[in-house]
Formats: structure tokens, sequence, C-alpha cells
């Protein structure tokens, strides 16, 4: 009795750790996905379009020009404001000499060389290469437009990059998952043919298959609980000892409401599995005759 009791809870430890393994994978890919994506929409927040204006326009026709602009509908709002901000060339010219210690005076003399500017924000529709393009073809052709830029660099090559890491990490948890569940669902096998003379044996005295399957699934659903709650509790601890070793990682990946997000899915994810992988094995046997039992 007491080797049976051994063996069943060698088992058992043998799935739960499977499924901790299986969790901890989900969530430290998760938080990862997750910390890429808040990446991307923090970068693509702060990515705006500058205008900048002819010397020969005075101070109402500027005003002018914003209202112009305000009452286009890429144009972003925040708080019911339109995001869009004038910086005098004189404002340009006095950052430039702080920040470079040089008084551009000295070199040009009287002439500024910087430009009026309008710093626009645009809605996230519209933020890609594409429609960047499209735009500052159009806003070039306004009259007292002098130039357009846009932070190119990022819209064609970061942006892409991120979401091609995204993507890898995705392809790379779902062939974990899939790798782990195959693990998981063996486990499970062998748990249950184990038991395969007893569960015929209830058949064979009338029990309904539901009845069958109840304990087992239930024990499934606590392994799942268990397994996936180990494992989050090791990511979320590999992830807060990161995030405190590399500071600039914390706002990306630390946030309590993404650690609960993980920690529901990772759990849900366990418990799923295992359900899954304990009914279909159960179901295999329920329906293997007796003949075929040995």
């Amino acid at each position: 009795m007491k080797s049976n009791k051994q063996k069943t809870i060698r088992k058992n430890s043998t799935l739960i750790i499977s499924i901790a393994s299986l969790a901890f994978i989900i969530s430290l890919f998760f938080q990862l996905i997750l910390g890429a994506s808040k990446w991307k929409n923090d970068i693509t927040s702060q990515m705006k379009m500058f205008i900048y204006l002819e010397d020969s326009l005075d101070i109402n026709q500027i005003k002018t020009l914003v209202l112009q602009f305000q009452k286009m509908p890429y144009l972003n709002k925040i708080n019911g404001k339109s995001d869009i901000e004038f910086k005098s060339k004189n404002k340009t010219a006095n950052e430039f000499s702080l920040k470079n210690n040089e008084d551009f005076e000295d070199l040009l003399g009287d002439n500024n060389p910087f430009k009026n500017l309008l710093i626009i924000g645009i809605i996230d529709e519209f933020k890609n290469e594409t429609e960047f393009n499209i735009l500052s073809k159009n806003l070039s052709k306004i009259d007292g437009v002098y130039e357009v830029t846009f932070p190119n660099r990022y819209v064609s090559t970061l942006i892409k990059k991120i979401n091609q890491i995204s993507y890898f990490l995705f392809f790379i948890l779902f062939s974990v998952c899939v790798f782990v569940y195959l693990q998981i669902s063996n486990f499970v096998k062998i748990n249950i043919h184990a038991n395969r003379i007893l569960i015929k044996s209830m058949q064979l005295l009338g029990s309904t298959n539901n009845y069958i399957r109840k304990p087992y699934l239930i024990a499934s659903l606590m392994q799942g609980i268990i397994g996936g709650t180990i494992g989050a509790l090791m990511a979320y601890v590999l992830i807060y000892y990161f995030s405190n070793s590399i500071p600039e990682l914390k706002g990306m990946i630390e946030e309590n409401n993404m650690q609960i997000l993980s920690f529901v899915i990772c759990t849900l994810f366990c418990c799923l599995f295992s359900l899954i992988a304990t009914n279909f094995s159960l179901n295999s046997k329920l329906k293997t005759s007796i003949s075929n039992l040995i």
C-alpha cells in the first residue's frame, strides 16, 4: 500500500513540476511579449510630425495656420485638446545654446538659422511609414510650410524590428507550449493507464462515464492550479530580479496589472491543458474493450 501511495505521489509531483514548467515559460514569454508591445506603444506615442514654417509668416499668419491644422481629422487630441505645439525659432536657438554651450550668434551673427516650428501629434491609425509619407507630402503643399519631417528611422526600422521580435517570441512560446503539453499528456496517459483495470471495473459495475471522469478531472484541475501558481511565482521572482538589476526594464515589464493578468492567464492555461490531456486519456480508456486492457 505504501509503495502504491509513494508511486502516486511521485507521479503527481512529476505532473505538477511539468505543469509548473509550462506556467513558468508561458508567464515569462507573456511578460516579454507584453513588454515589447508596451515599448512599441511608448515609442509610437512619441512619434510626431515636425512642420517648419517660412520666415515670412507673422504671428497672425501662424495662428491662422494652427487653426487650420486643428481642423484636420488626423490630428491627435489629449484630454479634448489638440496635440499641437508651437516652438519659436528664438526658443530653439536658446535651447541649442544651452545644450551645446555655444552661441550661434558668435558663428552666424544676428541671423537666426532656425525656423519657427509646429509639432503635431498624429492619431495612431496614421502612425505608419506609408501614412506619414502621404501626410508629409500633403502638408508640404500648404502655403507657409517650409519643410515637414518625421522620425522615419523609428517608423521604418525600429517598429518593424519590435514587431518581428514579438512574432518570434510568440512562435517560440507556441512551440514550447506544444512540446510541454505533449509531455504533460504523456504523464497523464501513464497515470490513467495504471488505473485502467479500476476504470473498466467501475464501468462493469454500472458507473457512468461522467461519474468515473469526475475525480480525475478534479485532480487534474487541482494539479493545474498548483503547478500554474508555482510556475507563475517563479517567473515573477525572475522578472522582479531582472527589473531591479536593470532599472530600464522596470517600467516596461514590472506592472501590477501586467503581473495579475499574467498570473490569471498562466493558471487558466495550465488548468485547461491538464483538463484536456486528462479528458482525452480518459476517453480512450473508457472506450477500450476488456480484451485490450493488458
